[in-house]
């Protein structure tokens, strides 16, 4: 009688403890943000606490890509984490993709690197789609201003062909005394399309 009971008592709290997992999709995301009044919401999707990427459109986007640009060569690694969260007490986990960046200049020098930085300290990871484009934010070098969103797509005519454009936040608090070069700073990342080759 007593093993019963202990038995209920252990059933009953793993029942209490263990929360159901409500998927939704990458697409109904995406199609939230397209709402005319997404900004107050979407609450169809209050619920979901784990946005999947049900048709793999994240897979084609894994891999090494190389490209040069102004002078700059180019190496972007990313990769798919399936259910991720950023922070263990976040409510939403989603698919996303978590990206790492090497920039080298016209000599070879390597002049900004990620790709040894564990996943959440990457400052290079997605949100979603918008239409065939992939979002990604990226932040570079904060007190210049070097931080905005990066849209990747590969091309219908060759997955192995992928371009990416970056748009630079235009607000944020600027320290002139951390970024004296400002007025003539690059953006690490091209503001113009730019190809990159999958390795």
């Amino acid at each position: 009688m007593m093993k019963n009971k202990l038995f209920i008592l252990t059933l009953f709290l793993m029942v209490i403890s263990c929360k159901t997992q409500v998927i939704g999709t990458l697409e109904q995301f995406e199609e939230c943000s397209m709402r005319p009044n997404h900004d107050e919401g979407c609450p169809d999707l209050e619920n979901i606490t784990y946005v999947k990427d049900t048709n793999n459109r994240l897979d084609k986007l894994v891999g090494i890509w190389k490209g040069n640009y102004n002078g700059k060569q180019y190496e972007i690694k990313l990769e798919k984490k399936v259910n991720y969260k950023d922070e263990p007490t976040d409510a939403l986990s989603w698919d996303m993709i978590i990206g790492r960046i090497q920039v080298k200049d016209n000599s070879g020098t390597i002049i900004y690197s990620s790709m040894n930085k564990p996943d959440n300290d990457t400052y290079f990871w997605g949100y979603n789609f918008q239409k065939r484009s992939y979002v990604m934010h990226f932040v570079g070098n904060y007190d210049c201003l070097e931080s905005g969103d990066v849209f990747i797509e590969t091309r219908i005519v060759n997955p192995n062909e992928m371009t990416l454009y970056y748009s630079q936040d235009k607000d944020g608090f600027l320290n002139p005394a951390k970024c004296p070069n400002f007025s003539t700073d690059v953006p690490l990342l091209p503001t113009q399309k730019m190809i990159l080759i999958k390795q």
